[in-house]
């Protein structure tokens, strides 16, 4: 089958997400919440609502499905895939709060601070980073080299040089014009990185060749980039019974986004390139592709 044929296959047969690896996902998290039990019982409530909050845990459903593709056993890094997760869920409380995002809906409930208040927010997302690594180094079971490659590769992706870096840019420079340069960087930080850290840290558990895991960096920074482009689209097209959060929220606030920029049909065509570039790098390799092609193909037409 060639390359546009397989491609044209996908689109039209079957389910494009893999719906069943999020129950596993949410049963694995639920257990490993289990273990706050003897923490203050208005932190645990905050933690557990937070990490129950819904979502299609794109994160570590990649995190899953690479290793697939490298025709390992999901579980074999289950823990990493449900930490970044956690990390995920950290870097939500936090954009929610009146002082960043001043969201009140996440996924159809209320955000963290709505619920607890802001001190028992900052403070539940404060606890949900560091478990994160707890988890990591506690639960997932490698030889101590390749944990800290993947550590690396995630707190790399979590802090100054990644996700943080990112939502600086957004924040300081909302109502300010930016470069095309700047916006990518942002977008690429902000949401790219803790995308391409669940991709990279499981092709490093599942023993990939170091060609493979250059090409599994451009897949997920494609399908990264596009993720944030379609985002944007969604604040401006949909609605809070859709997207489960406050629309239009960053017009109102000025932010900078690439319909902001770029206008909604260069937004949506530059979407479309980067997962057809996705897609183009994954046909290329050596593994099982189905489901990461399924999953790019779902970000271009996710509604929430």
């Amino acid at each position: 089958m060639k390359k546009k044929e397989y491609t044209s296959f996908i689109k039209e047969t079957g389910p494009l997400y893999p719906e069943a690896l999020i129950q596993k996902v949410n049963d694995r998290i639920n257990e490993y919440l289990k273990a706050y039990s003897d923490t203050p019982q208005i932190l645990k409530k905050a933690i557990t609502y937070s990490m129950n909050n819904g979502g299609k845990r794109l994160r570590p459903i990649l995190c899953l499905t690479v290793a697939k593709s490298l025709g390992k056993d999901c579980e074999l890094v289950m823990p990493v895939a449900c930490a970044i997760e956690f990390i995920h869920t950290y870097s939500l409380i936090h954009d929610d709060l009146p002082a960043i995002d001043n969201d009140d809906f996440r996924r159809g409930l209320l955000t963290c601070h709505k619920k607890f208040g802001e001190d028992i927010a900052i403070l539940a997302g404060d606890a949900i980073f560091a478990e994160a690594f707890n988890i990591i180094l506690y639960k997932q079971e490698s030889p101590p080299d390749i944990l800290v490659k993947v550590l690396s590769e995630i707190s790399l992706a979590s802090g100054a040089h990644g996700m943080v870096a990112g939502q600086i840019v957004d924040v300081f420079f909302a109502g300010k014009k930016i470069s095309k340069s700047l916006l990518e960087y942002m977008h690429t930080n902000k949401t790219g990185k803790l995308i391409t850290a669940a991709v990279i840290s499981s092709a490093i558990l599942s023993g990939a060749s170091d060609d493979n895991i250059g090409l599994f960096k451009q897949y997920s920074e494609n399908i990264g980039l596009a993720f944030q482009i379609t985002d944007d689209l969604l604040d401006l097209e949909s609605n809070i019974e859709i997207t489960g959060k406050t629309p239009g929220k960053d017009l109102l606030q000025n932010k900078n986004t690439f319909p902001s920029l770029f206008g909604i049909e260069k937004s949506k065509k530059i979407a479309k390139e980067k997962i057809s570039r996705a897609i183009q790098i994954v046909q290329s390799m050596d593994v099982d592709k189905e489901w990461l092609i399924k999953i790019a193909q779902f970000i271009l037409q996710r509604k929430n």
